[in-house]
């Protein structure tokens, strides 16, 4: 819970970044004509999340995860301009975008835009311009003697809880109950209410692939290290088709965060191990840019529309593997013909 004395800035954001918990939650209720609203469940501090469901019947079901982490705002302002393209096919800016339509065309499409609203709501709306050091009071929150959380993303020895009584306010990197909200003691830890829903959400729908955005300061990608073999060339020939159409964009992409022969063992799990093991399909990691200031290794600074743009280009290669049959074929190879059977639908919460 934040402390009331502690107010969030406020930054201007142009109208395709729609990033903003309320403002997302209006649009959200107001706008959809084509897609089917579901409440999944609340967040620690009774936040609604929701799912929006583009049904395409015959179509491969994929889904796009904004939101996890809530210092990461261009995450969900992608998948916002994903639903804008859904419902009037355009961008929030106006642009259409020819490619990616013809591709959303050809898919069942989950889309959440934020998992985690307990984080989203208290970080600002945009870190645009920003240095890292300002990003970091917000991913991982203060203590009452103002110190940061002692959250590090990179540990191997990760901070899986903090108690919320004992802070200002809980970070990004966290729900408000003061658990990490990306990191798991186990494949079968449910100890962050939020992952307990998508997980249940996933069961009986039968999504192959589920593509999750994050943001650092670079475009990179994960390897989905808690998963088989059969999935290791398909993030790579993501990796390959990606870095092509980065380039055709002039803009970077770093190699692929993990990868190696074979990749580097997990420390650690993330969500992927558990979503990965309880709803059987295939998931991808990505982090976009936060647009940092003061950095060296984060020039040149891209603009916001950039930020947006690129996310939706590391979609659209997720979409097109999903569409080809490659999540559906190591999905079979893994969990056998039989994959999700067992998960029935639970009921439907409509808004």
């Amino acid at each position: 819970m934040t402390n009331p004395t502690f107010k969030i800035p406020r930054i201007e954001t142009p109208r395709f970044w729609l990033s903003n918990f309320g403002k997302v939650q209006a649009y959200l209720h107001t706008k959809l004509a084509r897609g089917r609203l579901e409440r999944i469940g609340f967040s620690s501090l009774s936040y609604p999340i929701h799912a929006v469901e583009y049904a395409n019947k015959g179509k491969t079901p994929l889904m796009v995860v904004g939101g996890t982490h809530g210092h990461e705002p261009g995450g969900v302002a992608a998948v916002m301009n994903l639903v804008n393209l859904m419902e009037r096919g355009v961008d929030l800016d106006g642009w259409p975008h020819p490619e990616l339509c013809r591709l959303l065309d050809q898919v069942h499409l989950h889309l959440i835009p934020i998992l985690n609203p307990d984080g989203r709501v208290v970080c600002p709306d945009s870190f645009y311009g920003l240095p890292t050091e300002a990003v970091k009071v917000y991913s991982c929150g203060l203590k009452k003697d103002g110190s940061l959380i002692p959250y590090e993303a990179g540990s191997d020895d990760p901070l899986y809880y903090f108690d919320p009584n004992d802070a200002i306010f809980m970070g990004g990197q966290f729900n408000g109950a003061g658990y990490a909200i990306n990191r798991r003691t186990s494949p079968d830890d449910f100890s962050a209410v939020e992952v307990r829903h998508l997980v249940e959400y996933l069961k009986g729908r039968g999504v192959q692939g589920l593509f999750d955005l994050h943001a650092c300061g670079s475009n990179i990608a994960v390897m989905p290290r808690s998963h088989e073999p059969p999935y290791w060339p398909i993030a790579r020939e993501w990796q390959k088709r990606a870095e092509a159409l980065f380039e055709s964009k002039s803009r970077p992409l770093s190699p692929m965060h993990g990868d190696g022969d074979p990749p580097k063992p997990l420390t650690h799990h993330f969500n992927s191990s558990v979503v990965h093991k309880h709803a059987q399909l295939f998931w991808l990691a990505c982090e976009g840019r936060q647009g940092y200031a003061g950095h060296p290794n984060f020039m040149p600074i891209p603009t916001e529309w950039e930020i947006i743009d690129d996310y939706l280009a590391e979609i659209a290669v997720f979409l097109e593997l999903g569409i080809e049959g490659l999540y559906a074929k190591a999905n079979q190879a893994v969990f056998g013909p039989k994959r999700q059977a067992a998960g029935a639908k639970r009921g439907r919460t409509k808004r």
